[in-house]
Parts: structure tokens; C-alpha cells; sequence
């Protein structure tokens, strides 16, 4: 089947939400965008800007399919392969009308991954799109993930969650995939400061304080994290741990200092 004829049933399929079908007819459409010399983009006269921008569509399908099956290593490849067509100057090809939702996307995914240093290097490579600061906090798209990166910085916790809970006014339906993900990580940035401040937490304080709605979500956190639950009041393992340890290091000096005075009797 012809490129045209791929790209064609490629759209179709798209525009009725069959990402499936989309992700099967993506890999020869790949193929044949590779031996056209279309997969990379160039300033060449030889290259039809109209052939770019097809290309830069079928990727834009590609990593919105990626998303919607959930499979996130497949997008952060669309959006390695958008990336240079988003970076060519407006008079080569226009604008993509889905790139600040796309990149949006890819910075959710970095704070997904804990990934605040790369979403920085993401976030000031806008500007050299043209938009500044003030442009990207008022984007519809764009402000979703700047206001969770400020957020989880300061430590506000609760605004992001609250931002999670009211998921029907985010800007489009593939920001809700990355609700989960989200959520697992700020409550990994909240137990790791909990169980390096607290020998322990009531139980119910530590439900409210990471966003767990029963008592078996919260076992099952606990038994992830290798946490103890006596009574109602949950007990920190890792800080239980080092205090074993100092006990255990306490009793080998005194062991070491007694050792020590039997040996100066002798002598004496």
C-alpha cells in the first residue's frame, strides 16, 4: 500500500478513536516515511514543505495513539521524532496547531518521572519558539504542567491534588492519563519526607497526609514502602532501621571501652 493510501486510513481510523488500528498502520507508514526521506526533517528545495507537514501530522497521530494506549516510551519516541519539525522556522512550515498540547504532554509525562531537571531544559527551549514566560503560563496547554511543576516544588502538595480531582477542566482528555502517574509520584515525594522526619504517624494522619482514600489503599502502601501498622499507628521502617543501627554501634563502643578498661587492669 502507497504512503497516501497508508496516511489516509491512517487519519480515518484516528478521527473514530481507534488507536489500536492507529498503532498497527503506524509501523509500515514509518517505513515508507524512511525510504521517502521524509522521517527527518530538512531545508532542502528538493523537499516538498507540504510532504513536512504531512510527515509532522502522522507523527502528531502516532504520539497522541501512543498516549491513549497508554504506552509511554512509544510517545517519548513521537515526540524525539516532532521535536526537530517543531524547531524549524515558521516560514520553512507553519506552526503545528497540536504542538504546545503535544510538548504539554511530554512534560507531564517528566514530572511523572520525577524528571525536573529535564522538564526545565523542555520549558526554556519555548522561548526560543517566540513565546515568552507570560505567554506560556496563559497557553491553555502549557499552563497545566508549568502550575504542577511550581506546585510540587513549593511542596504544595494539595493544589495538585485538588487539580487531579477537578480532571474534567483540563484542556484535553490525554492529560487524565497521566492522573495515576502523577499522583504515585508526589505521594513517593511525600513518604520519603514523612519517614525521614517521623519515627511514626496515626495511621488516619497518614491517609490524610497522602491522599489515601481507605484503609486498604493504605496497607497496601505500607507494605510497599516496608512500613509497620501496630495499633492504629504506623511505624517507618528506614528511620526504625538507623535507630537499630545507632543502638547497635552504641553497644559496640561500650563493648570496645570495657574490653578496653580489662586489658589496662591487667596491665596495671
Amino acid at each position: 500500500m502507497s504512503l497516501e493510501k497508508l496516511t489516509t486510513e491512517l487519519t480515518a481510523h484516528f478521527k473514530q478513536n481507534e488507536y489500536q488500528t492507529c498503532v498497527k498502520l503506524l509501523t509500515p507508514i514509518r517505513v515508507e516515511l524512511v525510504k521517502n526521506g521524509l522521517l527527518v526533517p530538512t531545508i532542502d528545495a528538493r523537499i516538498n514543505p507540504n510532504d513536512m507537514v504531512i510527515t509532522r501530522s502522522i507523527l502528531e497521530i502516532g504520539a497522541l495513539a501512543s498516549i491513549n494506549t497508554k504506552n509511554a516510551s512509544e510517545f517519548s519516541n513521537y515526540i524525539t521524532l516532532l521535536k526537530p519539525f517543531y524547531n524549524l522556522p515558521e516560514e520553512v512550515i507553519p506552526t503545528s496547531a497540536n504542538r504546545n498540547k503535544l510538548l504539554s504532554l511530554y512534560l507531564l509525562l517528566l514530572l511523572t518521572q520525577d524528571g525536573l531537571a529535564s522538564f526545565h531544559v523542555e520549558l526554556e527551549k519555548f522561548q526560543n519558539f517566540g513565546q515568552s514566560v507570560d505567554e506560556m503560563e496563559k497557553d491553555e496547554f502549557l499552563q497545566v504542567p508549568i502550575k504542577f511543576e511550581k506546585w510540587i516544588i513549593d511542596g504544595d502538595f494539595n493544589k495538585v491534588y485538588e487539580a487531579l480531582s477537578l480532571k474534567h477542566k483540563f484542556p484535553c482528555k490525554e492529560f487524565n492519563f497521566f492522573e495515576s502517574d502523577l499522583l504515585s509520584s508526589i505521594q513517593l515525594n511525600i513518604a520519603e519526607s514523612l519517614q525521614s522526619a517521623y519515627k511514626n504517624l496515626p495511621l488516619e494522619n497518614l491517609k490524610m497526609l497522602l491522599f489515601l482514600k481507605s484503609n486498604e489503599e493504605a496497607n497496601s502502601f505500607i507494605t510497599e514502602f516496608g512500613w509497620t501498622l501496630h495499633n492504629g499507628t504506623v511505624y517507618f521502617a528506614k528511620k526504625q532501621k538507623v535507630l537499630e543501627e545507632e543502638i547497635t554501634d552504641e553497644k559496640l563502643i561500650i563493648k570496645n571501652a570495657l574490653g578496653y578498661a580489662r586489658e589496662m587492669e591487667s596491665i596495671i
